[in-house]
């Protein structure tokens, strides 16, 4: 039943996984077999050694059973090889059972006959078990064909299971990395259309603060393009990126809206994915209010407490503004969460009428 589970196990990975079907082919299992001969041929110096010890008191010599466990060698490891690298991967990986079933019946008895008639005529004058007892000729060598094929079959494929998941496993990695790029190369030109349009907008207001934004956006870009190339980015500077970012902002923004920008003293010594705030603080600055009699705020926090980050992002909204939590920026941070901390972060998104809040905790143990 066991056997039959880790059929099924096997069969099942096939099926879900299209793209590593190379592993369950012949031609992979045969050059598979080539790289790992070496394995094979210690395994069979094995069988060598273990029947010759065994069966040493039935011959009279060491050359009639030396004969007989080559024949027998010869006879087992056809059924191996012919099963394991020919009818696996033909029927049972393609879920051909019955065909399977039925080629392994009769492969199993046409090698029991073939090797019972070769080793009951061939030493029988050598052999006291064959002279004494020919009807057992049939019986031993179907017991030795189908214990040895079923055996070395099975360590197959567990090891042909574990190398489908391994290979699984590496392409889900390498999938994932890709998507991680795909969603990083998209933060840069997010950020800088934002970027663009507020220089565009401020350029009718104050050319010359328009140059020194030009200026802050430059260092910004300067900081995306040698600082955040790994994986992981130092807090301490995520935080400095972030604050010229509101700087940037403060200049388009003007004296309409206030910004509170408040970090504790423990933020450092651990590391972020880079771009993993950015979305939030620039969706901040996009739908705050713009309120002429009323304050418009915004208002930043972030610490750390018992190895898990904090970062919630506030803003006032115009009641005839929505705030559109689905934009691009916050579904790509949303999946760059699920992929590098997965069932490690909490995000809460509370929009209420005049308010929007992003709570977001990550456990950076």
């Amino acid at each position: 039943m066991q056997l039959i589970n880790n059929f099924e196990q096997l069969v099942n990975g096939v099926t879900l996984s299209g793209t590593i079907s190379v592993f369950l082919t012949m031609n992979a299992d045969l050059q598979r077999l080539y790289k790992y001969k070496v394995h094979h041929i210690l395994a069979w110096i094995g069988y060598f050694a273990f029947f010759m010890t065994m069966y040493r008191a039935y011959y009279t010599s060491l050359l009639p059973l030396f004969g007989v466990t080559s024949v027998y060698f010869a006879f087992n490891a056809s059924s191996f090889y012919i099963i394991g690298y020919y009818l696996i991967p033909k029927f049972l990986y393609t879920r051909k059972y019955s065909k399977f079933f039925w080629s392994v019946l009769g492969l199993l008895i046409v090698e029991s006959v073939g090797l019972a008639i070769f080793m009951y005529y061939t030493f029988m004058s050598t052999s006291k078990e064959y002279a004494d007892k020919p009807y057992m000729a049939i019986f031993m060598a179907f017991f030795s064909i189908i214990t040895i094929a079923g055996i070395m079959c099975s360590i197959k494929l567990v090891v042909d299971k574990i190398g489908l998941d391994r290979s699984a496993k590496l392409i889900e990695q390498q999938r994932i990395e890709s998507e991680l790029q795909y969603l990083k190369a998209q933060v840069n030109p997010h950020f800088l259309f934002n970027a663009i349009n507020s220089i565009y907008f401020l350029i009718k207001k104050d050319q010359d603060q328009a140059a020194n934004t030009l200026i802050r956006l430059s260092d910004l870009l300067r900081f995306q393009l040698y600082d955040c190339t790994g994986e992981k980015i130092a807090i301490e500077k995520e935080i400095e990126y972030l604050r010229n970012f509101v700087s940037l902002e403060e200049i388009r923004k003007g004296n309409k809206t206030k910004v509170e920008f408040n970090t504790a003293e423990n933020l450092q010594g651990f590391e972020l994915a880079p771009f993993m705030l950015i979305p939030f603080l620039e969706n901040t600055f996009k739908y705050v209010s713009n309120f002429s009699g009323t304050e418009n705020k915004i208002i930043i926090k972030m610490w750390c407490e018992e190895n898990v980050f904090h970062a919630h992002f506030f803003n006032t909204t115009d009641n005839l503004v929505r705030t559109s939590p689905g934009g691009i920026g916050h579904k790509n941070v949303k999946r760059r969460l699920e992929l590098i901390y997965p069932e490690k972060h909490v995000l809460n998104i509370v929009e209420r009428p005049g308010t929007y809040k992003v709570m977001l905790s990550l456990n950076v143990a």
